[in-house]
């Protein structure tokens, strides 16, 4: 894809060998033209002032001029959104701090939510899997590990970064030979246990389920259970005794953490988390709402 210098005008390859010529207007940009090619997978460039559009591929090369399309086609194309990736997210207990990664990216940002302001990014060194603000400790849960950076340790002015040298903390959970794919992970307000959901655990081959349920103790990083689980994204509720296991249909299992010899026990396998109980983790104490179709509803519903 390529942009005008000036943003006028916006090129982009759709299918094998279309470019779509988008024009900016009052009401956003707009498609002006279809140009076919004749190459398959051609790399559209834009000249600096727009009048030029170029299509490179397969040892051929087509220019046209810009100027030259006056009237947009008769159809527009419009497809919904798509997803590109997800978001980890967490904020400090007393609301003023956002922390968020990319999943499995290593980079991971706190925000003052007061100013807006970036206040300190970490380059974890682990693809972010989780993420938990315990007091003024941020803590980043990676496939095999969890590291933790005190945020009170320096005085971070915007745009600030610190790696694992200004770490204050690190202790290894498993040997990753054994789980091949870690969807997310969970730590409980008083720091004292994680959970992970994994994918293909040799533990056990039943086809009915993929993923599986692991809880820890974070002081030794012993496992202390493991379970069979349909939901991938995990969350302890702000008391820390229960897990909220979500799938991506909007459902979600509920499991207790419980002492003895049985750590977790199933409360419910299925909980519609358009309409939940209360203890929900993912609710909002401000009255906001996400829906399935990835809408954020305000307190008045709109």
């Amino acid at each position: 894809m390529s942009f005008s210098y000036d943003g006028r005008f916006f090129a982009c390859l759709v299918g094998g060998s279309g470019v779509y010529l988008w024009k900016e207007s009052p009401n956003g940009y707009i498609l002006h033209e279809k140009l076919v090619s004749g190459v398959q997978y051609p790399i559209p460039l834009l000249s600096r002032n727009g009048e030029s559009i170029v299509a490179i591929g397969d040892h051929t090369v087509r220019l046209w001029p810009t100027g030259l399309f006056t009237a947009p086609p008769s159809s527009i194309l419009t497809r919904a959104p798509r997803l590109v990736g997800k978001f980890v997210l967490c904020f400090s207990p007393d609301g003023t701090l956002a922390v968020f990664a990319m999943q499995f990216d290593e980079a991971v940002t706190i925000i003052n939510l007061k100013s807006g302001v970036p206040q300190l990014t970490i380059d974890a060194s682990i693809g972010v899997c989780g993420l938990g603000v315990i007091g003024n400790t941020v803590v980043v849960i990676g496939e095999w590990e969890a590291i933790t950076w005190n945020l009170s340790a320096g005085d971070f002015g915007p745009d600030a970064m610190v790696g694992l040298e200004e770490s204050t903390w690190t202790i290894n959970y498993r040997d990753h030979d054994r789980l091949e794919y870690t969807y997310g992970a969970s730590i409980t307000p008083d720091s004292r246990y994680i959970v992970f959901t994994v994918e293909n655990d040799t533990l056990g081959e039943i086809d009915e389920f993929d993923e599986f349920l692991h809880i820890y103790t974070i002081s030794t990083g012993e496992e202390l259970e493991w379970r069979l689980s349909r939901g991938r994204i995990p969350r302890f509720s702000p008391d820390g005794c229960d897990i909220w296991c979500a799938n991506d249909e909007g459902e979600a299992e509920v499991w207790r953490v419980c002492g003895g010899q049985n750590v977790l026990e199933r409360l419910e396998q299925t909980v519609d988390i358009e309409d939940p109980p209360e203890g929900y983790p993912w609710g909002s104490s401000r009255g906001y709402r996400v829906t399935n179709d990835w809408w954020i509803l305000g307190p008045d519903r709109k």
